[in-house]
């Protein structure tokens, strides 16, 4: 594979769930949706020129006081967050961040991207590349950036880049990306979207050599993403339950493939993108190899998938490197050493988006999003975009 600049693909969107929690849920209301041409997206009149997210206040400045907690919409990957920026913006025309003041921006597996955006200062509670799992707080609600009061700026962004509206009405476009859309002038439902659970086909043990395939008998193509890095998958994936008795170092490979095939082991069969414990991604029909320290009687899951509908044929080698764990030979009738006067037992031990001046909108201290255009974009919310949705492994393009 080259190192050209790739769009993510995905095999299932993903869909959102409001992004607060239970306990501030009923704090939120809706101050402007996403605008369509002068309207919303029920054909209504909640939105002004411009804007391309959905904003929810959540009363004023004591409100944002009280603390309102901002979360995960989605489970993905936290591409890039900003905070220090002030956070009592009433003018629409603070700096900081783009526009979007203190902001967490996530990649999602199915190739989208949520912002969340005018946070309060030093709230932010993620940091760059870490997983987040639907529901997982990243902040709370304030007033930065180009903002006029406190409130959540939603927006969501294709994998193109472009901005979408996640409601679908008679005024926007279908499908919905909301778990439970709710009412209009109502909030979506705060439910997140359940993944399906990995499958294994057969199991492996130490020792093991087979000969098969990634679209083989017992294959699947129900997964895309396993949280080893932010690249998503179309190919059908092989998949296979392992484990051992022993506290052990494993080796895994993969070799004699004609297509782009990479390697996996997880730490569970949720296959949600939150246990991973090792991956090889190597380009085009590189060998794939990996090592992780397998904990005796757990149940890991080994898994070949296709990058880019990649099928191939292929040998798996399994190599354990352990030992028996210490004491584990009782003592027998040669045994001639008992303890005596002088030993002792041991001791127990327990196993931007940029906006340009202009029409902002009048919506006084229960705060906007504040953006004019669809299209301009500052350096702040685009800053980690070719990391995460430009050069898929960048050691590739080394070689």
């Amino acid at each position: 594979m080259t190192a050209a600049l790739l769009l993510v693909l995905t095999a299932q969107a993903q869909d959102y769930s409001f992004p607060t929690s239970e306990v501030d849920f009923g704090n939120f209301y809706v101050t402007a949706y996403y605008d369509h041409d002068g309207v919303d997206w029920s054909c209504g009149g909640y939105q002004y020129s411009g804007h391309r997210g959905n904003d929810y206040g959540v009363g004023s400045w004591t409100g944002m006081d009280a603390g309102q907690d901002i979360v995960a919409a989605a489970d993905g990957t936290v591409a890039y967050t900003n905070d220090g920026e002030y956070d009592r913006c009433s003018t629409g025309d603070c700096d900081g961040g783009g526009g979007y003041g203190n902001y967490v921006k996530l990649q999602h597996a199915d190739g989208k991207v949520t912002y969340y955006a005018h946070m309060r200062q030093w709230s932010v509670a993620v940091s760059a590349g870490a997983w987040v799992a639907c529901g997982t707080k990243l902040g709370e609600v304030g007033s930065s950036g180009y903002s006029t009061g406190p409130h959540l700026h939603f927006e969501v962004r294709e994998a193109s880049g472009s901005q979408s509206d996640p409601f679908d009405g008679d005024c926007s476009f279908p499908p919905s990306y909301w778990v439970a859309q709710g009412s209009y002038m109502g909030k979506p439902g705060r439910s997140c979207a359940g993944g399906d659970p990995c499958e294994p086909a057969a199991t492996l043990s130490c020792g093991d050599r087979i000969d098969t395939s990634n679209d083989g008998a017992g294959s699947s193509d129900a997964h895309s993403y396993y949280g080893c890095s932010e690249w998503s998958y179309t190919g059908p994936e092989q998949i296979w339950s392992f484990s051992t008795n022993l506290d052990e170092a494993v080796s895994i490979s993969v070799s004699g493939h004609s297509a782009d095939l990479d390697l996996y082991v997880l730490g569970s069969t949720a296959c949600d993108g939150s246990d991973c414990q090792a991956y090889s991604d190597n380009s085009e029909t590189e060998a794939e190899s990996l090592s992780f320290d397998a904990s005796a009687g757990h149940d890991y899951v080994v898994l070949v998938d296709g990058w880019e509908d990649a099928v191939s044929s292929f040998h798996l080698e399994v190599d354990c490197q352990g030992s028996a764990p210490e004491d584990s030979d009782p003592p027998g009738p040669d045994d001639t050493d008992p303890v005596g006067p002088g030993d002792s037992e041991p001791a127990d031990s327990e196993p931007r988006q940029d906006f340009p001046p202009g029409a902002r909108g009048d919506y006084g201290d229960e705060g906007c999003g504040c953006t004019t255009g669809s299209t301009q974009t500052g350096p702040g919310p685009w800053l980690g975009v070719l990391g995460l949705l430009g050069l898929r492994r960048r050691h590739r393009a080394q070689a």
